[in-house]
């Protein structure tokens, strides 16, 4: 018993350092609507993606700016009940900055 535990919480340290950054190239500006920290879907450790697709177009019209992956303890814990068979993971979408972002509004 002693022994699985220790597998598990290898597993779970070993996971968590898992964050992919994609870059545009664009300077980032607002996170888009319903993308921020949203749950992925993944299988057999990530290597296989879930069948959700998102249209970046439409979360961010002007561009993307930056999208990272990256697990939670609450993605690792559901990963770790399947034994990595589903293993979710955090979505979030950076917009490209637009003129205007900087400023307040009243």
């Amino acid at each position: 018993m002693r022994s699985r535990a220790l597998i598990v919480a290898t597993a779970c340290l070993a996971g968590g350092c898992a964050t992919t950054t994609l870059r545009s190239g664009e300077p980032p500006g607002k996170t888009a609507s319903g993308f921020e920290e949203r749950w992925h879907p993944g299988f057999l450790f990530g290597t296989v993606r879930g069948v959700q697709r998102y249209d970046l177009s439409r979360a961010c019209p002007h561009g993307w700016a930056e999208i990272r992956i990256e697990p939670d303890p609450f993605t690792l814990l559901a990963g770790a009940a399947t034994l990595f068979i589903y293993s979710p993971s955090r979505v979030t979408v950076v917009c490209a900055k637009q003129p205007g972002d900087d400023e307040l509004s009243f």
